[in-house]
């Protein structure tokens, strides 16, 4: 597999990390409150494995017989959103979320716990929206690729 396909199918998964990555910063959120370095490093997280993974795994994918770019995609940009919901647990609890002053008292460990399962709930539908938008545009970018390789 060409490097310039393995090259565009982690930029594609990349794709809709890096534009959560970008709302996030963008927004007036970033240091003001106590998570705001949790959410920053789990969508650096996002974006670094989706961009790993999106180069590393099209060839072993290739060999299990999936020919489709835009399946390549999308079980790439699945397997960082899940590193990255992980990764958001494991940092929820710690004292990064648990006993920080919320407002309205200090958060427990079932409150981060819960803020963890409704971040996913909340933000996994538009993740897989994106991605699957991103995986058809990066489908057609590998296809036409391919085709002007042979050429």
């Amino acid at each position: 597999m060409p490097a310039s396909n393995r090259l565009v199918s982690a930029i594609f998964s990349a794709l809709p990390g890096f534009i959560f990555l970008i709302l996030f910063l963008g927004s007036s959120w970033p240091g003001r409150d106590y998570w705001w370095e949790t959410y920053l490093v789990v969508l650096i997280a996002l974006v670094m494995s989706s961009l790993i993974l999106g180069f590393a795994f099209p060839p072993i994918i290739q060999r299990l017989g999936l020919r489709q770019s835009w399946i390549w995609i999308l079980i790439q940009g699945l397997l960082a959103w899940i590193v990255a919901l992980i990764l958001l647990g494991l940092l929820n609890l710690t004292p990064l979320c648990v006993g920080q002053d919320n407002g309205d008292g200090n958060n427990n460990l079932g409150m981060c716990m819960f803020m963890t399962m409704l971040s996913a709930i909340v933000y996994s539908p538009v993740y897989l929206l994106m991605l699957v938008t991103s995986a058809m545009i990066g489908n057609w970018l590998i296809g036409r690729n391919i085709i002007a390789q042979k050429e």
